[in-house]
């Protein structure tokens, strides 16, 4: 079992040798992609919870609401009597 973990510990030091005679590639330049400054969003979608097709979700909604609110006034409740 130690020679397995000698054998271990060498080829980790080995590769972090090698990983500091490792040479940095110089890349070249890329064109400069040119972005204006002026952002137009002409079609804009909102996610609307009352919306017909969201019935389900709205529901959902209430309900994790109405939980919270009656498990905070249970607490408040429970506080002082």
């Amino acid at each position: 079992m130690s020679s397995e973990v000698h054998k271990y510990i060498e080829t980790a030091l080995e590769k972090k040798k090698n990983l500091f005679n490792a040479e940095v590639l110089d890349f070249p330049e890329d064109n400069k992609i040119k972005v204006s400054n002026k952002f137009q969003i002409h079609n804009i979608n909102i996610w609307k919870i009352n919306d017909k097709s969201n019935s389900d979700q709205l529901r959902a909604v209430t309900g994790i609401c109405f939980t919270l609110v009656s498990l905070i006034v249970i607490g408040i409740y429970s506080n002082f009597v």
